[in-house]
C-alpha cells in the first residue's frame, strides 16, 4: 500500500457526535414524557445496529489482502530489504550507561508529552505562552489543566509538572515497558501470545469505565484486556471490535524488546512481532518491529539516524510504514522545527488518524533529525508536533538515550524522578526503583546475548 493509493472518505465527526447526543437526550425526554419503556427499546435497537456495523467493518478490514503487507512473520522477513540483522554478538562495553539513558530517556519523554497529550500544536503553543514556558519546552510544564484530576489510577495531573514530581508519574506507556520486562523474565525469548496474556491478566488493571484518568489502559489494549479477562482467546481477543489495528500502541510497547537484545535488531523485531500480533495487523505490526529494531541498533551506533535506517531493514520494503519513514528521511531539507515538520506530515497524510502508527512514528523520526543528538531538543520538538505525544516523546527519548547514554541527558529531565517510578500494576508495589528495573533488564541482556 502507498499513501497515493489511499483515498479517505469525508468523516463528519462533529455531526456524528451531535446526533449521538441527540439520541441520548431523546431517551431522557421519552422518560419525562411517560414513554420510558418505548424509548429504551428504540435506544437498544440503535445500540444493536451500531454493534452490527462494527462487526461488518471488522470483517471488511480483516478480509483485505495486500501482497506488500503480509501479517505472518515468515512473509514479512521475505519482503525485507537487505540489512545487517545483527550488529554485535556481545554486550556493548557501555551498555549499562546506554540502557540507563534509554530507560530514563523514555521516562522523561513520556512525562513531558503526557501533560498535553493529543492537544493541537496551536493549543500547546498558547498554553506555553500562558504559562510563560519557553517553547518548544526545555523543562517540564510549569502548569497543567485540571491539576487535581486523576492520572492513571494512582496519580494526579499535577504530578506531570515542575515542582510536583517525586517519581516518574504513572502512565500506560511506562507500564507497557514493565509488562514486556515481566513477560521476558518469566518466559524468555520464546514467549507466546498466551504467555503474554497471562502477564497482562495478572498485572494490568482496567481501572474505571469513565473516559478519564481512572483508566489503566486505552484503545486496543483495553479492548484486548477486557476480552482476555472474559475468557476470550486469541486471535479473537485482540481483534473483536478493535479498529486500532494500525495504530501506535504496539510500537509504544516495543522498547523492552530492544533493551534486552542490544545490537541484534532482527531478534528485537521478532520479539516485537509476537507482542504486536496479538492486537495489531499490517502497519501496526511493522511499526512495532521497526521501533524495537531501531532501539536495539541504537545501543551500538553513534547516530540515531543510523539506528532508524537499520530499523527499516526489518520490515517489508514496500509497506506504507516504510514508505513514510523513507519519505521523512528523504525530505530533511524541508523541516527544521516542529511546526514545519507537523505541517509537512499532514500535507501528505491528511485523513489518517492522528493516533496512527505511521504519523506518530514520523514525529519521532523528524524530532530526532531536527535535534541532532540534543536530548532536550529531541523530546521538546517531538512532543510539540502533537499526536499521541507521550508515546512519541517516550520513544524519541528512548532511542536517543540509547545512543548518547545517561551521562548526556541534562539533569532537569532526570532529577525530579528521585530515582523511582510510580506504577499501578496489580500485585506489585506502588513505587519501583529505576535502578532496580534497569538491573533487571541488564540481567536479561546478559542472558540473551551469548
Amino acid at each position: 500500500m502507498k499513501i497515493s493509493d489511499i483515498h479517505y472518505p469525508p468523516i463528519f465527526m462533529d455531526e456524528i457526535k451531535e446526533k449521538t447526543d441527540f439520541l441520548a437526550r431523546y431517551l431522557q425526554l421519552s422518560a419525562e414524557f411517560g414513554k420510558a419503556k418505548e424509548g429504551k427499546k428504540l435506544f437498544d435497537e440503535f445500540h444493536k445496529e451500531i454493534d452490527q456495523k462494527l462487526s461488518e467493518f471488522q470483517s471488511l478490514v480483516l478480509s483485505a489482502d495486500d501482497p506488500d503487507e503480509p501479517n505472518s512473520l515468515e512473509e514479512i522477513k521475505r519482503l525485507r530489504p537487505e540489512g545487517p540483522r545483527r550488529l554485535s554478538t556481545s554486550l556493548p562495553y557501555d551498555y549499562g550507561n546506554r540502557l540507563r539513558g534509554a530507560f530514563n530517556g523514555r521516562m522523561a519523554g513520556c512525562t513531558l508529552g503526557a501533560a498535553l497529550e493529543f492537544r493541537s500544536v496551536e493549543e500547546m503553543e498558547q498554553w506555553a505562552e500562558y504559562c510563560n514556558d519557553k517553547y518548544p519546552l526545555e523543562n517540564y510544564w510549569s502548569k497543567i489543566h485540571t491539576p487535581y484530576a486523576p492520572h492513571y489510577i494512582v496519580g494526579q495531573k499535577i504530578d506531570l509538572t515542575q515542582g510536583h514530581m517525586d517519581a516518574v508519574p504513572p502512565d500506560d506507556d511506562t507500564i507497557y515497558t514493565l509488562l514486556g520486562l515481566l513477560t521476558l523474565e518469566k518466559y524468555g525469548l520464546d514467549f507466546t501470545s498466551d504467555d503474554m496474556s497471562n502477564i497482562w491478566k495478572t498485572y494490568l488493571p482496567l481501572g474505571g469505565e469513565a473516559m478519564d484518568g481512572t483508566r489503566g489502559c486505552w484503545w486496543g489494549e483495553r479492548i484486548m484486556q477486557k476480552n482476555l479477562l472474559c475468557g476470550v482467546s486469541f486471535p479473537e481477543a485482540g481483534l473483536n471490535q478493535n479498529p486500532n489495528l494500525q495504530n501506535i500502541a504496539a510500537w509504544t510497547r516495543a522498547d523492552a524488546y530492544g533493551y534486552v537484545v542490544p545490537g541484534w535488531p532482527e531478534k528485537a523485531a521478532e520479539l516485537a512481532y509476537k507482542d504486536a500480533y496479538t492486537n495489531h495487523r499490517r502497519n501496526g505490526i511493522y511499526g512495532s518491529m521497526f521501533m524495537a529494531a531501531t532501539i536495539s541498533a541504537a545501543f551500538v551506533v553513534n547516530d540515531p539516524i543510523d539506528a532508524i535506517k537499520t530499523g527499516l531493514t526489518e520490515i517489508p520494503n514496500n509497506c506504507l510504514f516504510a514508505e513514510g519513514i523513507r519519505w521523512a528521511l528523504d525530505n530533511i531539507e524541508k523541516y527544521h522545527n516542529y511546526k514545519e515538520a507537523s505541517d509537512l506530515v499532514w500535507s501528505v497524510y491528511d485523513g489518517m488518524f492522528n493516533g496512527s502508527a505511521l504519523t506518530n512514528a514520523l514525529h519521532v523520526v523528524m524530532g530526532l533529525v531536527i535535534a541532532q543528538k540534543d536530548f532536550t531538543k529531541a523530546i521538546g520538538e517531538t512532543i510539540a508536533m502533537s499526536g499521541d505525544n507521550d508515546c512519541t516523546g517516550a520513544t524519541a527519548g528512548s532511542i536517543l538515550g540509547a545512543v548518547i547514554g545517561l551521562d548526556h541527558i541534562p539533569d532537569q529531565w532526570i532529577r525530579p524522578f528521585q530515582g523511582r517510578m510510580h506504577i499501578y500494576l496489580n500485585q506489585m508495589p506502588e513505587y519501583l526503583e529505576i535502578e532496580d528495573v534497569c538491573k533487571r533488564f541488564e540481567r536479561l541482556a546478559e542472558k540473551f546475548i551469548k
